[in-house]
């Protein structure tokens, strides 16, 4: 594997992260405002501390998404995006504590076949 390819893979499994960590953080926050649809109370929960680093990472992350852009060409990198699959998993299910089950993990092999060979 070539160093830019290794680079471009440690950008986006960082990105993954930081999207993943990020819709985990907004997720937290909107549970513990109890998020209500008006503009005042949007605002003010914007101000929530896991809101507002939840929305940075989210917004963050496609800047890491297009340096990695710029190691590698479109098909390779975007095919690494299914990196995020895994971090979303996991995450959901050691601090959110969502169920899992065996159907996903029988997908997350299978995402990791595809990552394997459209982009590896």
């Amino acid at each position: 594997m070539s160093a830019p390819f290794l680079k471009a893979l440690g950008l986006m499994t960082l990105m993954a992260g930081m999207t993943a960590g990020g819709q985990v953080l907004l997720k937290l926050g909107l549970d513990a405002a109890g998020f209500t649809l008006s503009f005042r109370s949007l605002f003010s929960l914007m101000l929530k501390p896991k809101v507002l680093m939840g929305l940075l990472l989210a917004l963050a992350a496609p800047l890491v998404y297009l340096k990695a852009l710029s190691l590698l060409g479109l098909s390779s990198v975007y095919g690494l995006n299914g990196i995020s699959y895994f971090f979303v998993y996991f995450l959901s299910r050691f601090i959110l504590h969502e169920k899992g089950s065996s159907l996903h993990l029988a997908g997350l092999l299978l995402i990791a076949g595809g990552i394997t060979v459209w982009s590896i």
